[in-house]
This record gives C-alpha cells, structure tokens and sequence, in this order.
C-alpha cells in the first residue's frame, strides 16, 4: 500500500511532469547516450515513470520492435498511458519489477532512469529483472552519485537536516534516492544477481528548467531528498516555512535568466546479462 506522503509526491511528479523532465534531461541524455541505438525486438524500462524515457526509446528503435515501461505507482502508469496515446510500439504495465512475474528470457535489454534505488530487497529485484533478460542482454541505468558530489542534493539535505535538528548519523544508512551512492554496494548487487561485464561512470552534469526561483523552491519541497527528511523529522508547518525560505533564497542564488540551474553528479551503471 502507496502511503499518504508517497502518494502526495507521485501526484506533485505528474502535475509537474514537463519541468521534471527539462530537469533530468541532462539524465536522460547521459542514459540514451550510454545506450547507443540498441538492436533487438523488446526492452523494458524499469520504473518508468510518467512514461518519456520509455517513449524516448520507442521512437529510437526499430518500428517493429517495443518497449514496456513498469512502474509501481497507478496514478503514474495511467498518466503514462495517455501521454504514449498513439504510438503503437509502447506499452506500460502496473508493477513492481522486483516480484513481477517477467516471462523468461523475453528482453533484449533494459534501461532506467533513476528507476532503481527504491527496492526493498535489491538483490531480489535484479534477480527477478535477469530472468526475463535474454542472455546476453543490455542493462543500462542512472542513479545518483554522493550527495556532495552535486551541490543540489547537497544543498537540499543540508537545508532540511539544519532545520530539523537532524544529522546525517541520523538517517541511517543511504535509502530511497540515495540507495546507490556507493559503487562497490551497486557491483555487488549486480554480481549476486547474475549480471557481468560491470562498468559505472560519474559524471556530473548540469540541471536546470525555465522556473522562477518560487516554483523551483516549492518543488524542491515536494519531490527529493529534502521532502523525504522533512516526512522522516515529522517537521511542522513552521519548520516547513523555514526550509522553504532557505531554499528560496538558494533557488535564487541559482537562477539563470528565465532558468534556475544545479550541478548534480550521477552514476551510469552498464551490465550484461
């Protein structure tokens, strides 16, 4: 069952689809350009989303092969659906890839865009996404790199962790976005889940989307890092306000013309099946 807050940042995600595609576009690239033009007959592309990355590949392949964007959230998979009306070699299923029931040995390879870090037993999951990979089989994903190796993230987690009288000994060990900072932990688990030929890049790239310094704090507050300590500190609507004023004044620090922009750093992580 989707909680209220998961819920709240899946609706805010799909409200501001376009932006927070213009903001990971940089993602995107980073991910299509790893991919190359991918020869077979069927991908997938896990935790897909609002369906762009899936599109994005749909119209880069071959007309007679397909993509199958999976997701875990309804809401999402839906909106999805309507976006990719039209074009006949996508498709979308509602699902979480790490118990799905794939049929083996049915893509030629899988990608995804920060799509990855949210399982609850990883090894499970890229288990269960290797059994319906053909042998032989891309699988390309994105995911974020140590927070203070990109200065949004950074910035972000510091804002929140000041006003919520929180440390980072407080949070434990690195979940939800930040689940694979650490490559070696990433190699392992592709290891024990059967994939080889292992390769991570980090690359930094720079994010930005036309927004004005408001909108970009108020969705700084909605989706990320600092959203999810605020839910974990319990923070009321006067710690709220005190974060969303520092990251506004941040946004603005930040703004570039029409734009507000960050450098952020990533992980490109490359296997095969």
């Amino acid at each position: 069952m989707i909680n209220k807050p998961e819920n709240n940042m899946r609706q805010s995600w799909i409200k501001n689809d376009s932006l927070m595609d213009e903001k990971l576009k940089p993602v995107s690239d980073a991910l299509f350009e790893s991919i190359g033009t991918p020869k077979g007959r069927r991908f997938l592309d896990i935790g897909c989303g609002a369906g762009s990355t899936t599109v994005r590949l749909g119209k880069l392949i071959s007309p007679t092969a397909s993509v199958t964007g999976i997701d875990i959230s309804d809401s999402i998979i839906t909106f999805a659906k309507q976006k990719a009306k039209g074009i006949s070699n996508v498709d979308f299923v509602l699902g979480d890839a790490q118990t799905y029931e794939f049929k083996p040995n049915t893509f030629d390879g899988a990608m995804s865009r920060m799509g990855v870090m949210f399982f609850g037993d990883p090894i499970q999951a890229f288990s269960n996404i290797h059994g319906g990979l053909n042998e032989g089989a891309f699988l390309t994903f994105t995911c974020w790199a140590p927070p203070k190796e990109g200065e949004l993230t950074d910035l972000l987690r510091r804002t929140a962790l000041k006003h919520t009288g929180k440390t980072d000994n407080d949070l434990g060990p690195a979940t939800g976005g930040e689940a694979f900072i650490d490559k070696e932990y990433v190699k392992s688990i592709l290891n024990d889940s059967g994939f080889s030929n292992l390769s991570i890049k980090t690359l930094m790239i720079h994010s930005r989307a036309k927004i004005s310094p408001k909108e970009d704090a108020k969705l700084n507050m909605e989706i990320g890092c600092a959203q999810r300590i605020m839910i974990d500190a319990e923070a009321d609507d006067e710690i709220r306000e005190r974060i969303y004023e520092d990251l506004l004044a941040i946004s603005k620090e930040h703004q570039e013309g029409d734009y507000v922009g960050y450098d952020r750093s990533i992980h490109i992580v490359s296997a095969i099946a």
